[in-house]
């Protein structure tokens, strides 16, 4: 059977010819479509072969790698960067944003050294000690701060913690002594506040972690969002007990009556409420052990001030595996549902089932494989030795631009791109995927 498609005024029409019984145009026309999506699924996708494929990225790939190079070598002026920072113009700012991009990092020569350089940190700091703001200026501070907070070493170049005084007030919804008696952030602010001091903290070493005694007792006082969840009751013990790894701050917690006191409460474990099994286990939170570790730190200083119980049982997972199982669970989802809706040939029947499933797991092997040579890289860029200006950062820089050009053409074979894409520009901003908690 053919089908021949003639134009007559501007409208299609298929004429077909087949031997035997002739069949409905309609049926004639689905059976072609089907035919269509399955020579194109089998001829591979974009460019046919993985040689193919690979070509068509290599290109644009190394343009990109240059435009970065050319960018490194141009902005590792301080004065320069500090003036394309506070340009006005839109394309400054849209240069400026893509410079401190996450994905950035991976498309060529690390940027962010030429941002700490330029200590682009504190004129935001500067910025949210004033006290009045309006959102968007407070937004765009936030956002500075947190571009930067993202990299392990520089994180450490916000340090002292006590220099972050207006990020834990807005953290902890403090009011503070240059707001009168009212905090200035909303909710948002808070929790991006709140990050940048998840990551300050985790990047430092636990002698250079040394807070104020009012920081403490403000934590064991907060409320509200974003602790007011199962898992924000445990991120609040959870960064407490990455304070108490300071000797200083043991000190001071032994005596502060509150902070004793939210450390001897027996905790507690909650899930979250939800129609969703998996959901309401990922999202849960418990505290019991970690209060308990907090105890231990307190009486490792000050053994005469605290006692502590024993060891309580976990139910449930750390909080930064629940996290990475949670990142790991919504992007499998999202590959099937892609995988499936591109596989799907209006047919319901064992063989479109076989189909759906071959689909879904080439499409789950090729994002489990961008997965880890993302994760490989993130490992490299956060070394010391890639940070540093040398000539062996650039060629590991290049070998990273090469291995995402092949490994993405071989995952293109499958409909791995997109939720790949999807997990990367929005996912991991939306569910905080890609931080890590520093737990003892």
């Amino acid at each position: 059977m053919a089908l021949r498609p003639w134009n007559v005024f501007k409208k299609t029409y298929y004429v077909s010819h087949a031997g035997g019984a002739s069949l409905p145009v309609a049926s004639q026309l689905s059976l072609a479509r089907a035919r269509l999506q399955t020579e194109e699924a089998g001829a591979g996708g974009i460019g046919g072969s993985f040689v193919g494929r690979l070509g068509l990225l290599l290109p644009p790939a190394a343009a990109m790698w240059l435009l970065l190079l050319a960018a490194r070598w141009r902005y590792q002026d301080p004065e320069k960067m500090r003036a394309l920072d506070a340009s006005s113009s839109v394309g400054g700012s849209v240069l400026r944003d893509f410079l401190g991009w996450r994905v950035a990092a991976h498309l060529g020569p690390y940027q962010v050294p030429n941002l700490v350089r330029a200590r682009l940190h504190q004129e935001p700091l500067q910025t949210l000690r004033q006290p009045l703001l309006l959102d968007h200026e407070r937004s765009r501070a936030l956002a500075r701060l947190e571009q930067l907070s993202q990299r392990r070493l520089a994180a450490q170049s916000l340090a002292p913690l006590g220099g972050l005084e207006p990020l834990f007030l807005d953290a902890l919804a403090l009011p503070g002594p240059a707001r009168g008696t009212a905090p200035g952030s909303t909710e948002s602010h808070r929790a991006a506040a709140l990050r940048v001091v998840l990551d300050v903290v985790g990047a430092l070493p636990p002698e250079g972690r040394e807070v104020p005694p009012w920081v403490l007792s403000g934590l064991v006082a907060a409320g509200g969002e974003p602790w007011g969840t199962a898992q924000g009751q445990e991120l609040q013990a959870t960064l407490l007990c990455q304070l108490l790894r300071s000797a200083a701050n043991c000190r001071a917690a032994a005596a502060l009556p509150e902070v004793l006191a939210y450390l001897s409460q027996p905790g507690m474990k909650r899930k979250e409420e939800t129609w969703w099994p998996v959901k309401a286990y990922l999202l849960s939170g418990e505290t019991p052990d970690l209060l308990r570790r907090g105890l231990r730190l307190v009486a490792r200083e000050c053994p005469d001030a605290v006692v502590v119980p024993s060891r309580p049982d976990r139910d449930t997972p750390s909080l930064q595996t629940k996290r990475d199982l949670r990142s790991l669970w919504t992007t499998a989802l999202a590959t099937a549902a892609w995988a499936s809706v591109r596989a799907w040939r209006g047919v319901l029947d064992v063989r479109a089932l076989a189909q759906l499933a071959a689909a879904c797991g080439g499409a789950l092997g090729g994002v489990a494989a961008l997965e880890a040579l993302w994760r490989v890289e993130e490992q490299v860029i956060e070394t010391e030795w890639y940070f540093a200006e040398s000539s062996a950062a650039l060629a590991g820089s290049a070998g990273m631009c090469l291995a995402n050009c092949v490994v993405l053409a071989w995952a293109a074979r499958w409909s791995a791109v997109v939720p790949f894409a999807f997990a990367r520009l929005a996912k991991d901003d939306l569910l905080d995927a890609h931080r890590s908690f520093d737990e003892i």
